[in-house]
């Protein structure tokens, strides 16, 4: 038998379960809504529809290595250079770049507990120490905490911001401070998948990119807000060095040509966006006023989400499963080491409205 190292052979593999066809099979309901991965449910912008379109006869020939098109799009988007770009297949993907090209044998990590769970499974799969701190009594990263667990051997801080699966967002007043408390030698990743969404829900979101700050990886995604979850596409933005570092261990065709056509069409479907924040923001209204009236918890958000305190993890589990059953279906937290919890994503209105029915009815008898 092939020996397999401790570290890799204590991780348990992703089991996404049951689909949602099987579940709609099982169970025979007729509605639906998929609130379960924060996924963009107003579809494929009709942009990156008609740039794949184009680029389907060139499917035969291996992507641009470099993806030049569209990290120059990207560049002009964000509004820095285009040796400042790397983009992969999705930020997790660079992720694990940064691990595998900045953290040597037995430096570590510093994070917090209940966030971004590929953080912890990409650490442990490249034998990385993590420190986690924990969350605050809102559900949000304690900063002061973080710092606290830093060491001579801490070779990267990554914050989640707003975090995921929480929704709770570090401030940019916050995150300045923070900044300036970190040592100067540590790299510091601010994971922004939700950034389309925060900065419209709250005039203190920190851009992370205006810092200029050279030990500063900032990423970003199109699964979410740009809807092309599917396509696996991811970018960071950092000073050319940190990049330079990046481009030597990804992927050598990463992305493939028809996510980096899907990116270019998304960037330039602006109408599809705007549309998209205003689901969100009309949609968030929807679901926190019901919830309020419901007297339900949920921790304060900055993205496309809502995480609902059920103060149990019996019942977070029954009203998950239940839910399951009648179409609805939401992330119970217990990955995230919160079980008493689950995630909901906004959706378009009809799946708002028939969550909050059924949910409404579950809780009731609950």
């Amino acid at each position: 038998m092939i020996s397999v190292p401790s570290h890799i052979d204590g991780l348990i593999a992703y089991n996404p379960g049951k689909t949602v066809a099987e579940y709609q099979q099982e169970f025979g309901f007729t509605q639906k809504a998929v609130l379960w991965n924060n996924e963009n449910n107003l579809g494929v912008p009709q942009g990156a529809k008609d740039a794949i379109t184009r680029v389907l006869d060139e499917m035969s020939f291996y992507p641009d290595p470099m993806s030049f098109e569209l990290k120059k799009a990207l560049a002009t988007w964000v509004g820095v250079e285009v040796n400042q770009i790397n983009v992969e297949n999705g930020s997790e993907s660079i992720l694990a770049n940064i691990f595998k090209g900045f953290v040597g044998q037995g430096e570590n990590i510093v994070t917090s507990q209940g966030s971004f769970v590929s953080v912890y499974v990409w650490a442990k799969s490249f034998n990385i120490e993590t420190k986690l701190a924990p969350l605050n009594a809102d559900y949000g990263f304690d900063l002061d905490a973080m710092l606290g667990l830093i060491d001579d051997q801490t070779k990267v801080v990554y914050i989640c911001n707003p975090n995921n699966p929480t929704g709770t967002m570090i401030s940019d007043e916050e995150l300045q401070a923070f900044m300036q408390k970190v040592p100067k030698h540590i790299l510091v990743v601010v994971d922004e998948a939700y950034y389309e969404y925060a900065k419209e829900i709250r005039s203190d979101y920190p851009n992370s990119v205006l810092y200029e700050d050279e030990r500063i990886i900032t990423l970003r995604t199109f699964s979410k807000a740009f809807g092309l979850a599917g396509a696996r596409l991811g970018y960071a933005i950092a000073h050319p060095k940190l990049i330079e570092v990046l481009n030597k261990v990804k992927m050598t065709f990463a992305p493939s040509n028809i996510t980096q056509a899907a990116g270019l069409g998304a960037l330039n479907d602006q109408g599809f966006l705007e549309k998209t924040i205003q689901l969100n923001t009309d949609g968030m209204a929807y679901m926190k006023s019901a919830l309020d009236k419901l007297g339900v918890y949920y921790a304060d958000t900055a993205a496309n989400f809502l995480m609902l305190d059920l103060k149990t993890e019996e019942k977070a589990v029954k009203i998950t499963q239940t839910l399951q059953k009648q179409g609805v279906f939401v992330r119970w937290l217990k990955a995230f080491g919160l079980s008493h919890c689950i995630r909901v994503s906004v959706g378009l209105p009809e799946e708002n409205e028939y969550f909050i029915r059924r949910f409404s009815e579950v809780l009731a008898e609950n």
